[in-house]
């Protein structure tokens, strides 16, 4: 029995020597280069392998870990105007081929190493858009979105660049349409614990103060972040000084808290008591619609849910670039929004629109003419 046991440990061992070359990883020389921070030569070496079609995976990464290590160097610059795109060029690529081998762990092996470089390059653009220097911000974010289509933060801090205005990120971006870009910062707004964690709270206080300040206020965004902070955190002066302002200057948000204050509560339409529903927030393209359709039966100086020229309103909304499942007119000359609102809510039929179960409102006024569309 001594003699077997001998036979078999030998044969273990000689089965381990053979074996262990198949699964020890030979370090690349590129990672050699980087690791003894010889990173120019890294830089070229990993050229060279890319050029030539070998090691690219190592080249590519270890290239882009060496630009960010040598980010200030002055003959850096010389080689590359605009580093952090190379960097970022070589996380491309291992993500592209890491999409297109999902069996292979060379992304996940090496995750905090594409973490690095992906973490300075979001500090880049939040450095290059705090000094103002939005073309440099968007170029970063426009690159990380092409590589992370999925992760909505960055839409939301490209969209920040532009004090979240959808018409002016649109018109940076041919890409995104602007149902697709709210949808996305909703996303974020819903999830802000997730994405800023404790900074929650004060990354909304502060989009809010870039949207009261913008002179083409973006709504939607607005409306969103003021519906969701009491839902997120607890109410305290500085949110209650935002949610006045925004009431004051537009009142199509004054007019959307009274709403959804109705909503909460619940409300009785004729003689059905209708239970509370949840708030609605303001669509960019509804309000367009409203507005539009106001303004057009002041000039023509008629009152119908139909146009002049036989339009519904479902058209004018598809018309705009977006659909809507109600609509309410009224014609009071009165600018006192909880006015109207009460108005409306006094026939069965408008207050049933108000207390329906949608989403998104629209709200448009032009001298005595009030529009409202729900979707």
């Amino acid at each position: 029995m001594c003699t077997n046991k001998s036979f078999f440990t030998i044969g273990y061992m000689c089965l381990f020597l053979f074996l262990s070359p198949i699964y020890i990883k030979a370090q690349s020389k590129v990672q050699k280069l980087y690791e003894s921070e010889n990173y120019n030569k890294c830089i070229n070496l990993s050229n060279r392998n890319i050029s030539k079609g070998t090691d690219i995976l190592n080249s590519s990464l270890y290239k882009s870990l060496s630009i960010i290590e040598l980010y200030n160097d002055k003959k850096l610059r010389e080689q590359y105007s605009n580093p952090i795109s190379q960097a970022l060029k070589g996380i491309k690529t291992i993500v592209k081929y890491s999409a297109a081998h999902p069996s292979d762990y060379f992304h996940s092996e090496n995750r905090y190493r594409i973490d690095k470089v992906v973490r300075f390059a979001e500090n880049e653009a939040s450095s290059f858009y705090i000094q103002g220097k939005i073309i440099e911000a968007k170029k970063i974010l426009l690159y990380l979105r092409k590589i992370y289509p999925e992760n909505n933060l960055y839409v939301y801090k490209f969209a920040k660049l532009f004090n979240f205005n959808s018409y002016a990120a649109l018109q940076n971006d041919k890409i995104l349409k602007e149902k697709e870009l709210h949808k996305k910062l909703g996303e974020v707004f819903n999830n802000s614990k997730k994405y800023f964690g404790e900074n929650a709270k004060t990354e909304f206080l502060n989009d809010l103060n870039l949207l009261y300040n913008d002179t083409s206020c973006d709504l939607e965004t607005a409306s969103t972040i003021l519906v969701l902070f009491p839902k997120k955190f607890k109410q305290d002066a500085e949110f209650e000084k935002q949610a006045m302002r925004f009431q004051k200057k537009y009142y199509q948000i004054k007019m959307l808290f009274e709403i959804n204050n109705t909503r909460a509560t619940g409300c009785a339409c004729g003689g059905l008591l209708i239970d509370p529903k949840p708030a609605l927030v303001l669509d960019n393209c509804l309000c367009r619609t409203a507005r539009k359709y106001a303004e057009y039966m002041q000039k023509e100086d008629f009152f119908s849910h139909t146009g002049k020229d036989g339009s519904s309103p479902w058209e004018r909304a598809k018309k705009e670039g977006c659909s809507a499942n109600a609509e309410n007119l009224a014609e009071n000359s009165t600018k006192n929004t909880k006015t109207v609102l009460q108005q409306w809510l006094d026939s069965e039929g408008h207050c049933k629109n108000i207390m329906g179960f949608h989403q998104k409102i629209g709200i448009g006024n032009s001298g005595s003419y009030w529009v409202q569309m729900f979707r």
